[in-house]
């Protein structure tokens, strides 16, 4: 068994993975140019930190049990299952790669909710299960030579987490759909896949984007409706009707 750290910077750094990362970050910068504020926390591996470097935002911090200084952005030690921000004062979160190597994804999911301020945006990248990655990922497992923490989740499932966090989704992508080889030449010749994948097969990418932005439902005060009282009385047929005159 090898272990986490070594496992991801080998993994982030090793050509084949490369091909996916280069495709995601083309992925963000589309993502991101949308997206405005004045923070933005990235919560995942520092390896993977210039995935957000085109953010227009310019405030980026990074957020990791593990900070490494050769991050591009600023450090903040921190669990992830318990963010060290105050509620409601982040813009945007940023999740690359962060659940499917989590102990408790849903955990993570509930705080960068509880951070971010209301109509703000949340990012997520992971590599999708069923797929050739997918594949890949799970043999990778099961011979020991990847740790065997966390899972790949697929988007519907993370989807109905977001939803049921009050998250609304607005956009998402599968994207990359070569196998996982390390040979340029094949990269290549294999590039058609894309636009067939994209057409054909596009629950089958080998790695996903989705966007969630924080609806929170205001709590106004409603004004009570006042009815006249209705009857109770209700005479018979061919009877008077009751009176109230006092004679």
């Amino acid at each position: 068994m090898v272990a986490e750290n070594e496992y991801t910077q080998r993994w982030y750094t090793e050509s084949v993975a490369s091909w996916v990362i280069d495709a995601e970050k083309e992925e963000l910068e589309t993502i991101l140019a949308k997206l405005y504020g004045y923070h933005l926390a990235f919560l995942g591996d520092s390896n993977l930190t210039p995935l957000v470097e085109t953010s227009l935002i310019s405030h980026r911090v990074l957020i990791n049990p593990q900070v490494t200084t050769n991050s591009a952005l600023s450090g903040l030690p921190g669990e992830l299952e318990a963010l060290p921000l105050r509620t409601d004062s982040v813009d945007v979160v940023v999740l690359a790669h962060t659940l499917e190597h989590a102990e408790n994804p849903h955990e993570i999911l509930r705080e960068a909710h509880r951070v971010l301020i209301p109509e703000g945006h949340i990012v997520i990248t992971g590599f999708n299960p069923m797929s050739l990655w997918g594949l890949w990922h799970g043999w990778k497992q099961m011979t020991g030579k990847i740790p065997r923490q966390g899972k790949m989740l697929t988007s519907n499932r993370l989807k109905d987490w977001l939803k049921l966090l009050n998250f609304q989704i607005v956009s998402g992508k599968a994207f990359y759909f070569r196998p996982p080889l390390s040979s340029l030449t094949w990269q290549r010749r294999l590039n058609f896949l894309e636009g067939w994948g994209e057409n054909c097969w596009p629950f089958f990418g080998g790695a996903y984007t989705l966007v969630a932005v924080k609806r929170v439902v205001p709590l106004l005060p409603m004004r009570a409706r006042f009815k006249p009282e209705k009857s109770i009385w209700q005479p018979a047929e061919g009877l008077p009707k009751p009176t109230t005159t006092v004679r």
